[in-house]
């Protein structure tokens, strides 16, 4: 079971691991700043497994080129990411069975922070209690889940297992 850690370890692990990148997201495709745990990934874009995570099973989903803002990325683009998105909730629905899943296109407005970046992205957040909400996924306050190599892996796996029977 992956193991529940207090923000402020997170964010040790986080900076021994790469430091501050001027993009996280650029950092992250190029296999700067830790393993990544890929799930699908193509010339444009990358699915992967977020390492520091409010809910297991949470998957992420971006474009690799950098790009700040909507007006900079072209329709086509943003359209694939989306999709990809999409492909991602219904694989994280058929793995985990939560209640339901969140999908968040966030990104920071105050820079690159250890927690977030500019670079435009797509969450999906699996929801498993009753009471979950945008405040408990999106903080860090109540600490974030880390896996072992190994549950890595095997998510990683069931995931990817799991894709094409997920495709509409």
């Amino acid at each position: 079971m992956p193991t529940l850690i207090p923000r402020a370890e997170a964010l040790r692990r986080i900076r021994a691991e790469g430091g501050a990148p001027t993009c996280l997201m650029c950092a992250i495709h190029r296999r700067e700043v830790g393993d990544v745990h890929v799930i699908r990934e193509d010339a444009d874009t990358l699915v992967m497994l977020p390492r520091y995570v409010r809910r297991w099973g949470h998957v992420m989903t971006l474009p690799k080129r950098h790009v700040t803002s909507y007006a900079e990325v072209d329709v086509a683009l943003w359209t694939r990411v989306s999709q990809l998105a999409h492909q991602a909730a219904r694989v994280v629905e058929a793995v985990m069975r939560p209640r339901r899943c969140y999908l968040a296109s966030t990104g920071s407005s105050a820079g690159e922070l250890t927690q977030t970046s500019q670079h435009l992205h797509i969450h999906v957040v699996p929801l498993y209690e009753p009471d979950d909400k945008p405040s408990d996924i999106f903080s860090w306050a109540g600490g974030v889940y880390v896996g072992a190599p190994a549950e890595w892996a095997e998510l990683t796996e069931r995931y990817r297992a799991a894709w094409d029977a997920c495709w509409p």
